[in-house]
């Protein structure tokens, strides 16, 4: 039997917490959720600049660093401005390919961010969204 301080379990509001962790750092990007391309956890578009989201998650620990990972593009795109940034991840992905690698899993673009992110989530956010 169900008892009632079963179905009373925190729960994290995931389009509040993306937008949050945005302005924490100082951006200014747009957060969707569902409009992710192709199978990734997310994806960030630097024309646009919008972080796009999936709909669920299989933990808040993937969750935060999806995010994380986006923000630290849309960190170096507003560094660089979306025309460099775009030729320079273009430039390194063509660069994994030809050593025989993927275009977007070899980008040392991605591995930057994803290595930031995840050293981001043990620093600063793991004790909060625990």
């Amino acid at each position: 039997m169900l008892k009632l301080k079963d179905l009373l379990v925190e729960r994290i509001d995931y389009e509040d917490t993306a937008r949050m962790l945005v302005k924490h750092y100082g951006l200014r990007s747009k957060v969707t959720f569902g409009k992710v391309k192709g199978t990734n956890e997310a994806d960030y578009d630097w024309v646009k600049d919008i972080i796009n989201l999936k709909k669920s998650y299989p933990s808040v620990k993937e969750f935060i660093v999806s995010v994380l990972h986006e923000i630290d593009h849309a960190k170096m795109r507003y560094k660089m401005g979306a025309k460099k940034y775009e030729r320079e991840y273009t430039q390194a992905g063509e660069e994994a390919e030809q050593k025989g690698g993927d275009f977007h899993d070899d980008n040392e673009y991605e591995e930057q961010a994803e290595s930031w992110a995840r050293k981001e989530y043990s620093r600063k956010w793991k004790q909060k969204f625990k």
